[in-house]
């Protein structure tokens, strides 16, 4: 991305094999974007399903457009991003549909950090626990109180150091990609991706509506940090997606930034703001790939509610090789260069 000016260059993926008797992915023209981003914004039950808008990720149009579900292809897996998005009514249909489909494209398929395993059992899978999403009430939410007083702190100190609350706008561009480039300097595997958004998707998400994008600013107006939320649950919740920090920006910045976006949609009346999930530990390699350990006391600092995410694929045996086709799918340049980032 050069700039985060709107721009109509939206990439897509279709496998090979998707044939005309499997239906057609839904991919085919300027607007799918907007449709994926839609469908996840009013029918999201999680903080995982706006990324059915990821650009890797294959969305098929279920139930006559009225749901969507999406998918990664990995080898011969189909890894989705949490379950189909549909109205409550209309869900065991859409996922009925989507296994069909997938089914006739001769994939397996994993669904990652669904919300209800019921579903999934009912239909004769497997599922296990591997998430916990961190889910912060926005009506009752305050700093007050001594749950969240490491982060009160930091906001005392952020506010003293002169840093101040900001929307985005065009002209905080250029600040916001040379802090990100500064930051991908201290990760040597680059970004990852899937449930991730990387810096380049921030210009379509942003021209779709589909983030909102909020910094800090020091006393000067220079940007010290900035981060993306995503929409989902009807419009009334928010995921937490990208965040990029100055290597120099005063310690309390993103803190700082994070309070005052949770301030601000509880102010908007607002439901839900997800921290996202937390993977549950998976030894030292994972950790490696992905910091679990320190992701969930930075996202404890902010006294979440923890909810359960699980896996769900056919048969109980394949769970370790869904695991190693999701962690394939968040590392678009190879998990040896992943394994580098925290090396």
């Amino acid at each position: 991305m050069t700039d985060l000016l709107p721009h109509s260059d939206l990439r897509t993926v279709v496998p090979d094999d998707v044939s005309s008797g499997c239906g057609a992915a839904v991919m085919l023209g300027a607007d799918s974007p907007r449709t994926r981003a839609l469908l996840a914004s009013l029918h999201g039950r999680t903080g995982v399903a706006p990324f059915i808008a990821s650009p890797e990720v294959v969305v098929l149009d279920l139930l006559d457009g009225r749901a969507a579900a999406g998918f990664t292809q990995v080898g011969r897996w189909a890894i989705s991003p949490g379950e189909p998005v549909a109205p409550r009514h209309l869900f065991e249909s859409a996922l009925g549909e989507y296994l069909d489909r997938i089914a006739c494209l001769r994939l397996r398929p994993a669904f990652m950090a669904v919300s209800d395993p019921t579903p999934f059992t009912a239909r004769g899978m497997a599922v296990q626990e591997v998430a916990d999403e961190a889910v912060v009430d926005l009506a009752s939410f305050t700093l007050a109180g001594s749950a969240r007083a490491n982060v009160r702190h930091a906001v005392s100190s952020a506010r003293r150091h002169g840093l101040m609350f900001a929307a985005f706008h065009r002209g905080m561009t250029g600040q916001l990609r040379e802090i990100s480039e500064s930051w991908l300097a201290t990760k040597r595997g680059g970004e990852l991706g899937f449930t991730l958004s990387r810096h380049d998707d921030v210009a379509y998400q942003l021209e779709e509506g589909a983030t909102d994008l909020w910094t800090v600013l020091d006393a000067s107006g220079q940007v010290q940090a900035w981060c993306t939320w995503r929409h989902y649950l009807g419009g009334t919740g928010r995921v937490i997606d990208v965040m990029r920090r100055r290597p120099d920006a005063p310690n309390p910045a993103m803190d700082f930034l994070l309070a005052s976006s949770l301030e601000t949609y509880r102010d908007q009346g607002l439901r839900l703001a997800s921290l996202a999930s937390v993977p549950r530990p998976h030894g030292e390699l994972a950790e490696r790939i992905y910091p679990t350990k320190t992701l969930r006391a930075y996202k404890q600092k902010f006294a979440p509610r923890w909810e359960r995410r699980w896996l769900a694929v056919p048969k109980p045996r394949q769970a370790p090789f869904a695991m190693m086709a999701i962690s394939r799918a968040y590392c678009p340049g190879g998990l040896g260069r992943a394994l580098r980032r925290n090396g």
